[in-house]
């Protein structure tokens, strides 16, 4: 398990003055589906970006990882505020899929730390790249993955039509 401190405010949230003291980044649980569905469902109708490729991850979490991926779960108090996905393309490469921050708990630094775990695992397993494709409408999302190294690439064969960036971060 996995801990992190924070002591900003977070906005849309109904008292300014809650601070976040814990949160807890945790292994995927069969009881949190529903929320790991709903925080990605969210994001992409929002930004008018969800289409059917999306659900086979959303709708049966449960074969991604037996197969290999990991799915992590932001946790504030009683909720799950944040998503991320870590799927094996092979030996060497692994992808990021379905970053979500819960509105209310964005620019707080959990989808850094979310997206932190995943490079931090895939160092541990010596893997060289790992890829992600999104949006350009998710400028904050683009910023972060910058932020963290990852470079952008030819957008070729995207799995999601609504992928107009494709990135990768080089780790050795």
């Amino acid at each position: 398990m996995f801990s992190i401190h924070h002591a900003k405010k977070h906005g849309n949230r109904t008292d300014k003055n809650v601070k976040m003291k814990e949160l807890e980044i945790r292994k995927y649980e069969h009881k949190y589906h529903q929320q790991f569905k709903e925080i990605s469902l969210d994001w992409l109708h929002k930004h008018q970006l969800y289409e059917k490729a999306d659900d086979d991850l959303l709708d049966h979490p449960q074969k991604y990882l037996e197969q290999g991926s990991s799915i992590f779960l932001a946790h504030y108090e009683d909720q799950v505020v944040g998503t991320i996905s870590l799927i094996p393309v092979n030996e060497h490469t692994y992808e990021i899929l379905k970053l979500g921050v819960v509105d209310g708990f964005k620019g707080l630094g959990i989808g850094r730390k979310l997206m932190q775990i995943c490079i931090d695992i895939c160092v541990e397993k010596n893997v060289k790249i790992i890829t992600l494709e999104s949006s350009s409408k998710l400028e904050n999302a683009l910023k972060l993955y910058e932020k963290l190294g990852f470079k952008h690439i030819e957008v070729v064969d995207a799995h999601f039509e609504s992928a107009d960036v494709k990135m990768e971060l080089k780790l050795r």
